[in-house]
């Protein structure tokens, strides 16, 4: 693998054209289907980030479901916390963290954190 090395105002426009990118898609099939899948690419660059700075991870995380709410095409579908914890199981099949022991941690850390992203609330 080849690693390049950004500006990081670079990486950040980067970072948020792949959350918004992804975070359309997803909100559109949660509102035709209530599966909150957030994609294959997405739950890879979480696994891959994941293992290096899980902070950045959940941010990732925060991120999206925000994102993914902001571009729902209805207000109410809008796409919550446990859906999308519960669903990124199946973006992460190709990463080691769709283990039933790594995907628990994940699912804990998440469910702890994603909330202060919002402001503490727990109905998100």
């Amino acid at each position: 693998m080849t690693n390049i090395e950004v500006p990081l105002r670079t990486y950040e426009h980067r970072r948020m054209g792949f959350v918004c990118f992804e975070a359309r898609d997803l909100a559109r099939s949660y509102a035709d289907s209530q599966l909150a899948h957030p994609g294959d690419s997405f739950g890879n660059v979480f696994a891959w980030l994941w293992e290096r700075d899980r902070s950045s991870a959940v941010s990732l995380f925060a991120d999206l479901l925000a994102e993914a709410r902001r571009q729902a095409p209805t207000t109410d579908k809008e796409v919550t916390l446990e859906d999308l914890v519960r669903d990124l199981r199946f973006a992460l099949h190709n990463t080691p963290l769709s283990h039933h022991s790594a995907y628990q941690e994940v699912e804990q850390i998440l469910k702890s954190e994603v909330p202060r992203h919002f402001g503490g609330g727990t109905n998100i």
